[in-house]
């Protein structure tokens, strides 16, 4: 339930990151459920479905080429955004921390900081080396 109310919330982004979600349907629920289990710290969970999002990305006119598109979702996978990280608290966890949660705020920050420069990069470089 959880991952459809974000991949509702994430539709609009999706959109205007991923334009061939348009033309996509499918494509578009791998990209949703692939962002939203990287935002509850899934990242194992995330990479099949980042694989198959990948695979309906591929351009048949420049079979192995990357697209636009799939670079940004490779530095969405990179550096996503993290609500909860499940498997660095686990780890803190199970080394004897009293508060495995306390680090939220710093995790929060950061990976908002790289998605956002991680973008921002993509594009620019998408926009340099167009072809």
């Amino acid at each position: 339930g959880v991952t459809g109310i974000l991949s509702k919330l994430l539709a609009p982004m999706l959109s205007r990151l991923f334009p061939g979600t348009k033309k996509d349907p499918l494509l578009s629920g791998d990209l949703s459920a692939n962002i939203c289990a990287n935002f509850l710290g899934l990242g194992n969970a995330a990479t099949p479905m980042g694989i198959r999002a990948t695979r309906r990305m591929i351009d048949h006119s420049h079979p192995g080429l990357a697209t636009d598109e799939m670079c940004r979702l490779i530095v969405l996978n990179t550096a996503s955004i993290q609500l909860i990280p499940a498997n660095v608290a686990a780890v803190r966890a199970a080394l004897g921390c009293s508060a495995p949660f306390d680090i939220l705020p710093a995790v929060w920050v950061t990976s908002v900081c790289s998605a956002s420069l991680g973008l921002l990069a993509a594009w620019l470089l998408g926009k340099v080396w167009k072809q």
